[in-house]
């Protein structure tokens, strides 16, 4: 993957549940959009997630033994895909080539320009990249000496901007 498409993509990671990175997430894309950029969430539902409703009709087609069901509406799809083996993140990135930038939520380990989140009470006694040279940034509740830039968890907008400088877009 050549840099200029990898910097585009940005994994927000953090070393456990419930430190923010939805809401941290829903802001950036919030600022990202209002700037014109097209952004894409891919999110690493670890145990499972159900879009299906039980009785509508992609359930039933699924239950009847689809192995993929596409749902399309006059302004959204949503497709359901039986999976032998989990995709790569190359191959997610796929369903997303359309946009200027890709945020992934997870994938801690094979995350792509990781950003982690990290908040006092949630996740754990110290941020994961002060033993990890490989993520470009560091969002947290809490002051680290840290030789990467460091956000406020409330700082979506400098988040945002660090997003937009290291891909070299502009903002429109």
């Amino acid at each position: 993957m050549g840099n200029e498409k990898s910097m585009r993509i940005f994994s927000f990671v953090a070393a456990s549940s419930n430190s923010g990175k939805t809401t941290l997430i829903e802001k950036v894309v919030r600022i990202l959009t209002a700037r014109g950029l097209r952004v894409a969430v891919i999110k690493h539902a670890s145990k499972g997630f159900d879009l299906d409703q039980p009785g509508k009709d992609s359930w039933r087609f699924q239950q009847a033994g689809a192995h993929t069901v596409i749902l399309l509406g006059p302004d959204r799809m949503a497709l359901i895909k039986k999976l032998d083996e989990t995709p790569s993140l190359d191959d997610l990135d796929l369903f997303a080539a359309d946009v200027d930038i890709v945020i992934h939520e997870g994938f801690k380990k094979a995350g792509t320009n990781r950003i982690e989140v990290f908040r006092r009470g949630a996740s754990g006694d110290r941020p994961l990249c002060l033993d990890d040279g490989s993520y470009l940034a560091l969002v947290s509740d809490q002051p680290f000496s840290v030789a990467i830039p460091r956000f406020d968890l409330n700082d979506a907008e400098g988040v945002a901007d660090f997003i937009v400088q290291k891909t070299g877009l502009s903002r429109r």
